[in-house]
């Protein structure tokens, strides 16, 4: 048996560490398989960008090339800038576009040159020389001072490629729609009737390209509305910070509110009490609850839960006492937890502590206080609404056992993005022993969690995209056997090789934006309509493809962001840019004579 053991417990660690030189390969591969189609689509975009010469074409492309940018970038750092109005947006946007718009001139001035001289020079104006100045800049700039030299040289030579080549490769393309390459490229996209099977395989590669980039926008976009889902969850009911003492419970908290409240960036903050314990109805039927006291008035000013409550109001929680003679105090619970239960607003219902009741020969027994349903509310999450509870202040603290503190302070920010640092600035006031949570500190395992899937499922559907651009490789090297006659006419006539490298670059680089144009286009569609896709799935099966009780949520929820939309997009377009290369060269290499002869 020790035997067994021993050799099965070989054959496991031997299939980890196989397992794990898998991975190494698969990611190495995904390494050089990149740098090659960004080599690649860095050659093609120069090939187009050599035909811009009219200024007048060039000058437009940059600045809406300028404007996109600077929008998409305002938007990614809004949380940092916290940009409000509407003046501070356009103040701005107004300097991003400023200085974007003559990086662009010096970039396309760079390009210029370097696309006028040979190879050397070439790599030395747009890879070198922006490394540089992005590497050494890192470490000047303030905005860049965490970057390191590797992270800012990467940084310059992406933006000398957005600033300068791009634009010229763009107006290039433009004006490349006057010359007989664009009118060949396109003429050979719908292929002659008796070889209608290249025009299935050009229409299978455009479905493919699109089907990539609309699974990427989608698959992101519901990542995206599952974190938003739960942040505003955390949010409406915690705010956007927490304050707490490490020595407990705070008696003094009336002083502290206001001294919280008169730290720049708070908005409002209230004090909260905390217990945990059992909830039973008069029938029977016993559940755990979290019991939240609150400040009915100021909570309103901290919490979205006024907005959540279903019926009653925050109101009717103020209670002179949780055991006084006006009856029990209110108590405020969830849907479900209603309904699990079995109650209503009416009905009384008891609160058991398991710590600090009367004494008996076996030791404390449990405190048991009676509680009226005064309202419900319902969340977006079903744990919420099952375990929370919420009443005032004096009665959570009647079922703690008569304390008078409170176990913090919730506080509402100006911008929740920003609440760590308002958050820091509260410590800071208070000073020790006081500290402060952010909401995002509230659930890290879920956010890390959620990101590290993020990026796994990006990899993976990236991969997608490489099979699609294998598939442009395939259709175009099809075509070029298709035409070969074609071609070997053409340079017979006096074609250059670069003339019909153009022709099938072209080819690819339409294959390419049409899959990309249309996979955004499904992507924004679907990830904004996923309701009505849901139902519709479960109307026509009958099941719940997001039972509540599992997934704590019933719709999938979805947010697409921009600045994802637009990085799937570059890379869709440089893997398919790149995918032309080849088939390109070897079209235009083609010998006439034995061409023809074959043919």
């Amino acid at each position: 048996m020790d035997t067994l053991t021993g050799i099965w417990s070989a054959i496991a660690d031997l299939g980890g560490g196989l397992s794990l030189a898998f991975i190494a390969v698969v990611a190495l591969a995904m390494v050089v398989v990149g740098g090659v189609y960004m080599v690649a689509a860095f050659v093609v975009l120069g090939r187009f960008a050599r035909a811009a010469t009219r200024l007048r074409l060039i000058a437009p492309v940059a600045g809406a090339l300028c404007a996109v940018f600077s929008m998409l970038w305002l938007d990614y750092a809004q949380p940092e800038l916290g940009l409000g109005s509407w003046a501070e947006w356009a103040r701005a946007l107004s300097s991003v576009l400023g200085a974007l718009v003559l990086g662009s001139g010096v970039a396309m001035a760079l390009y210029r040159q370097a696309l006028a001289h040979g190879v050397p020079s070439r790599v030395a104006l747009t890879v070198v020389l922006p490394g540089l100045i992005g590497g050494f800049g890192g470490g000047f700039f303030e905005s860049g001072a965490d970057l390191s030299f590797v992270q800012g040289a990467f940084l310059g030579v992406f933006s000398a490629v957005l600033l300068g080549l791009l634009p010229l490769s763009l107006a290039g393309l433009v004006e490349i729609r006057t010359r007989a390459e664009w009118f060949i490229a396109t003429r050979y996209l719908l292929a002659e009737r008796k070889q209608v099977f290249i025009s299935a395989i050009t229409l299978i590669c455009v479905g493919a390209v699109a089907a990539g980039v609309w699974l990427i926008i989608t698959v992101l976009s519901v990542m995206n509305g599952f974190e938003r889902t739960w942040r505003d969850e955390i949010v409406g009911n915690y705010a956007h910070f927490l304050v707490r003492s490490y020595y407990g419970e705070i008696v003094e908290s009336a002083s502290l509110l206001e001294r919280i409240e008169g730290v720049e960036g708070v908005v409002a903050a209230s004090p909260f009490v905390e217990a945990e314990g059992m909830v039973r109805k008069a029938g029977g039927g016993i559940a755990p609850v979290r019991l939240r006291g609150i400040d009915p008035v100021r909570a309103v000013a901290v919490t979205s839960l006024a907005d959540r409550v279903l019926a009653g109001d925050l109101s009717d929680l103020i209670a002179p006492d949780a055991a006084g003679d006006e009856g029990p105090a209110g108590l405020m619970i969830g849907n479900a937890l209603a309904e699990s239960l079995g109650v209503g607003i009416g009905d009384t219902i008891v609160l058991i502590s398991p710590h600090g009741g009367r004494p008996t020969p076996l030791g404390p027994a449990p405190r048991m206080i009676r509680f009226r349903v005064v309202g419900l509310f319902a969340s977006s999450f079903l744990q919420f609404d099952e375990l929370y509870a919420y009443s005032s202040i004096p009665a959570a603290q009647a079922f703690l056992g008569g304390s008078v503190g409170v176990a913090g302070f919730e506080v509402r920010s100006t911008d929740f993005f920003r609440s760590r640092q308002v958050a820091d600035a509260v410590e800071a006031e208070l000073g020790h022993p006081f500290f402060g949570r952010d909401w995002k500190e509230l659930f890290p395992g879920f956010f890390h969690a959620l990101q590290d899937n993020r990026s796994l499922m990006f990899m993976l559907l990236v991969m997608i995209m490489v099979v699609s651009a294998f598939v442009i490789v395939v259709t175009l090297m099809m075509m070029i056997m298709a035409k070969s006659r074609d071609v070997a006419i053409l340079k017979t006539m006096g074609a250059r090789d670069q003339s019909i490298e153009l022709i099938f670059a072209i080819e690819g680089t339409l294959i390419g934006i049409a899959g990309v144009a249309l996979g955004v286009l499904a992507g924004i569609a679907v990830s904004t309509q996923l309701a009505w896709v849901q139902a519709r799935i479960e109307d026509f099966t009958g099941i719940d493809t997001l039972p509540s009780s599992v997934y704590q949520i019933s719709t999938l929820p979805s947010e697409v962001d921009p600045v994802q939309v637009f990085g799937v997009v570059s890379i869709a377009l440089v893997l398919a840019l790149g995918a032309t290369l080849l088939p390109s060269r070897h079209g235009a290499r083609l010998d006439p004579v034995e061409a023809l002869r074959e043919d």
